[in-house]
């Protein structure tokens, strides 16, 4: 089948990638993710971002098999396909469209939303720091010298 025999398809349902209450498997889970330039899954709502999922069938509660695309702006981006246990198991994607690819991918770093973690190295510039310029045995004014071997 082509990609666009897929996207012409009725999906079983359309949802909102990006909604308070997604579940954000759809692009990513424990050991996969469909849009690996964003390693998150937090984001501010967006209504750009859709997926279409033509079949979500789930076996026993824990393994399922689905396949969906994703598409922004109403243009279809890519397939999804994921199966196994919490789909991580078996994954690929198939990427149709990369202009529309890149422009997924911007969109979701702007509405990215940091965690602690990210700005954990975040001081006021007029923190003073011990140790600030002495690290790995040397120092900013000491004396550094060529090893010979």
């Amino acid at each position: 089948m082509k990609p666009s025999e897929l996207y012409a398809r009725e999906p079983e349902k359309i949802i909102n990638l990006i909604e308070a209450d997604c579940d954000y498997s759809y692009i990513s889970g424990c050991y996969y993710n469909h849009i690996p330039e964003i390693a998150d899954d937090r984001f501010r709502p967006s209504n750009r971002i859709k997926v279409r999922i033509y079949k979500d069938f789930n076996f026993d509660g824990r393994r399922f098999w689905r396949i969906a695309s994703i598409w922004i702006d109403d243009i279809a981006v890519m397939i999804v396909r994921n199966a196994g246990r919490e789909g991580d198991d078996f994954y690929d994607r198939f990427i149709t469209n990369q202009e529309a690819y890149r422009e997924m991918v911007s969109h979701l770093s702007e509405l990215r939303i940091p965690d602690e973690h990210d700005l954990k190295e975040l001081v006021d510039k007029d923190t003073d720091i011990p140790n600030l310029t002495d690290f790995y045995g040397n120092d900013l004014d000491g004396h550094f010298e060529r090893y010979h071997f």
